[in-house]
């Protein structure tokens, strides 16, 4: 008799509701859906894409060619790791990007000097953002940059025989420089094709472990020990807009663009590098014991340059296309534009070889092989 009055019961329920539109049913599987899409949500998710591969390019022009002289083959290697954390609203990504490449030219000159490094990169990124709203996230970003062996600028001397001497000189190595970037800020991502990330509060680091390349990455010289400090710390604003997507089925878009400008004074410069050169200028006509060429001979007859701290800023622009020949075989365009005034190269004038920041630029054009996972 219970049973029956049990089931009795249940029917009519199931009569009303269905009778009633369903809404009952409708509400309870919604709620049932609901349950499932927040625990999906609350399941911590790890994600590990990644790509490597391979990049050649080789060029030759005849004797007889007005486009280009000699030939020359260059080969590069890349390695980029991800692993990425997700849960509801939490986001944490992390990523190590390394590339390593060379480059032989007929037309380089100097015996030593036919083979060159035409890429160095070390790279790792960690982030962390808590979604506040839609598309916005509160950030904290790491970001950790050098290279793996040394890097040389070659140069051209003229002895006094009249013949020209070729030479390669140390310009960077392994965290010589090293950059380490600190930052908490927000983060916009409207879409899964862009990202802009702002932080006016960013700590960077800049590390140069060896004495000889000090001055060319502005660190500061240390009157009581007589020698250059090898770290140099900053304070100061960030931002780096990201964009990443195909623009066709078989070509790949990837550009970021970032800056940094500090609050603090901690790169050293020269006072006033044009006044300098007019004040030596203004010496140098005076003096007796100049060459054919106006070039001093007693450089102790010179005032010596004036620093000062100012400002460090830099901002970067890298671009990279990608034309997808089949599943792993690709070609490639990849450029990077640069100012930081903190690097430096030596600019050699008849008065001293004075170190000044400029503009940085370079491209490759390449065919490969890539796998990605």
């Amino acid at each position: 008799m219970k049973k029956f009055n049990l089931t009795t019961v249940l029917s009519l329920m199931a009569g009303i509701a269905l009778a009633d539109g369903g809404e009952l049913v409708t509400t309870a599987v919604t709620l049932e859906n609901n349950k499932v899409i927040e625990a999906a949500s609350d399941t911590a998710k790890w994600t590990f894409p990644g790509s490597v591969g391979l990049n050649v390019n080789q060029a030759y022009f005849s004797d007889y060619s007005i486009e280009g002289a000699g030939g020359s083959v260059s080969l590069d290697a890349f390695l980029n790791l991800n692993a990425n954390y997700k849960k509801n609203k939490s986001l944490w990504e992390n990523s190590l990007s390394a590339k390593y490449g060379m480059i032989f030219s007929s037309e380089f000159e100097g015996e030593d000097c036919k083979v060159r490094k035409n890429v160095d990169e070390l790279i790792l990124n960690t982030k962390y953002g808590y979604k506040v709203s839609k598309t916005w996230y509160v950030s904290t970003f790491a970001n950790l940059e050098t290279q793996f062996t040394q890097g040389y600028e070659y140069l051209k001397e003229e002895t006094a025989l009249g013949t020209d001497t070729f030479y390669k000189e140390p310009i960077s190595h392994f965290f010589a420089p090293g950059y380490l970037k600190v930052s908490l800020g927000m983060e916009c991502i409207p879409n899964k094709y862009f990202s802009a990330f702002i932080s006016p509060i960013t700590a960077r680091f800049t590390f140069c472990r060896l004495d000889d390349l000090c001055e060319r990455y502005s660190m500061e010289f240390d009157e009581e020990t007589g020698k250059f400090k090898h770290s140099r710390a900053e304070l100061g604003a960030y931002f780096k807009l990201k964009s990443d997507f195909d623009i066709t089925k078989s070509l790949h878009f990837f550009s970021t663009l970032e800056g940094f400008y500090a609050y603090n004074k901690a790169v050293e410069t020269y006072v006033d590098f044009d006044h300098y050169i007019d004040m030596c200028d203004a010496i140098s006509k005076n003096a007796e014991n100049l060459t054919n060429d106006g070039y001093i001979l007693n450089e102790t007859l010179l005032p010596a340059p004036e620093y000062e701290l100012v400002h460090g800023w830099y901002l970067k622009w890298k671009l990279e296309l990608l034309l997808k020949v089949s599943k792993y075989v690709n070609v490639s365009f990849k450029t990077q534009l640069k100012y930081d005034n903190a690097e430096k190269k030596e600019i050699k004038d008849k008065y001293y070889g004075l170190p000044k920041a400029g503009l940085q630029f370079w491209e490759t054009t390449s065919l490969g092989i890539a796998y990605s996972f």
